[in-house]
């Protein structure tokens, strides 16, 4: 059964409210056994909160935008994440809003070559010079905890997101949590490089998971797997796929952990480009988890430093371990934030980095991190921005910035790094603001072999 919504009554003046219609549209089509609902191409569809259901194809056709409404009065208490999922999923640390979101609607699609608009613009509160402040709800809690993700699909199995673009919007554009075979192929995500935590896809605690052919221009983290404390159900995040894709992040690019309270293990990243971002491929072991198993390869990586307000320096690749917060000092979030993490078995190879800041390898002890490996990685060094250099070790609360010039190997309190066949090429015109070619202080067993050092320019 397919259902087109301007035959339903829907309107694309970009001012009514469709949410009713699209839902009762959702869910003839679920009670039919399975079909399309169809956004038409032309005008603007306003709408408050969707949830999507089992067998259901949100197709949007080419030339069609659904645009998330900046009302909060419009994401309807039924649609909360908590009511959603009979309480299954409450998290105290996250939004519970979403415009478009499900639980358990197995085989649900996205698709089509329309835009979903989350409508970042109707959440500014006031346009900052590197970031902007967002609103919350008249009398709601801190902005970050109330404005809606774009899509948050929760438990719904065999998947699959195709083709669709998702603009702007107001905090993470897509996030997957307890979804296993799931598909991601094909989509755009572009959001204001100002807006804090726009982030791309976010996998939580996913399994069999494929992201391919996809371009992301996003304010914070383009793909980021976590974790996360408040859905410890559904299990670890495993067997990952990311392919093919082209990234700009004002944050970084791929991020592995920060929210990792469970393990994220068998990552496998190929043929990926990363252009003008603060940070390019990271892995990040906070909350007690360990991320292990991954592979980085194949890719071009080029990162720049950006304001301060956003974590990261300028890193082309970054592994780090540390808690959270300071055990000593408590937490005010998730006790989890006051452990520490763990890194096991990391490869980079094949991937040519254009940096301001080289590669980071830094852990509170060299105990939590251990066997990685850089094989044929060749690091231009060259200084592109007006900011100062700095190591972010954020989120860290015991030491979290080094004022201090950068090394193009940055290798503290690691055990078993190995640097196979890797150079660094320095530009010879800033030469002058860095450090050495690898730095090591506090760690164990580094191996370095066939390493190449050279100066290039004027």
């Amino acid at each position: 059964m397919d259902v087109l919504i301007s035959s339903v009554g829907a309107k694309n003046d970009g001012v009514f409210n469709n949410a009713d219609i699209i839902n009762e549209a959702i869910n003839s089509v679920h009670q039919a056994g399975g079909g399309q609902v169809v956004i038409p191409s032309g005008g603007i569809y306003l709408s408050g909160s969707i949830a999507l259901k089992e067998n259901v194809d949100l197709h949007l056709q080419n030339g069609a935008t659904l645009r998330a409404s900046s009302d909060y009065d419009d994401y309807t208490a039924n649609h909360n994440i908590k009511n959603l999922t009979g309480g299954e999923v409450d998290e105290f640390v996250l939004p519970q809003r979403a415009f478009i979101s499900a639980f358990k609607a197995h085989n649900a699609r996205i698709t089509g070559h329309g835009t979903i608009d989350g409508n970042a613009d109707g959440f500014i509160a006031e346009r900052g010079r590197y970031i902007h402040k967002m609103r919350g709800p008249v009398g709601g809690r801190d902005q970050y905890l109330e404005r809606p993700f774009t899509i948050f699909m929760i438990e719904c199995n065999n998947l699959t997101i195709r083709d669709v673009c998702i603009k702007d919007p107001a905090f993470w554009a897509l996030r997957t949590t307890g979804c296993n075979r799931l598909l991601i192929d094909g989509i755009r995500i572009l959001t204001d490089l100002m807006v804090p935590n726009a982030d791309g896809v976010d996998i939580d605690r996913c399994q069999n998971v494929r992201i391919v052919n996809c371009e992301f221009i996003t304010a914070d983290d383009c793909i980021s797997l976590k974790s996360c404390s408040q859905t410890s159900q559904y299990g670890d995040v495993a067997d990952i796929v990311i392919s093919n894709c082209i990234m700009t992040s004002t944050s970084g690019a791929i991020t592995l952990g920060t929210e990792s309270v469970g393990d994220i293990k068998n990552v496998l990243v190929n043929n990926c480009i990363v252009k003008d971002s603060h940070r390019g491929f990271a892995v990040r072991a906070r909350e007690g988890g360990t991320i292990s198993n991954v592979r980085f390869s194949n890719s071009l990586v080029h990162t720049r430093t950006f304001s301060d307000m956003w974590w990261g320096h300028g890193e082309a690749l970054h592994v780090t371990a540390f808690s959270w917060d300071d055990p000593a000092k408590g937490t005010d979030g998730n006790i989890e934030r006051t452990y520490e993490g763990f890194v096991r078995d990391i490869v980079f190879e094949n991937i040519t980095c254009t940096t301001e800041a080289g590669i980071l390898n830094y852990a509170a002890r060299p105990e939590l991190i251990s066997n990685v490996t850089y094989r044929n990685v060749e690091v231009h060094m060259q200084k592109e921005s007006k900011w100062e250099s700095r190591i972010d070790l954020r989120p860290n609360g015991i030491e979290s910035v080094l004022h201090r010039k950068h090394n193009a190997f940055e290798i503290v309190n690691t055990d078993a790094v190995a640097l196979d066949n890797c150079s660094v090429i320095w530009d010879k015109t800033t030469r002058d603001q860095y450090g050495l070619a690898v730095y090591e202080s506090g760690s164990k067993d580094v191996k370095i072999t066939n390493f190449a050092e050279t100066t290039r320019g004027q």
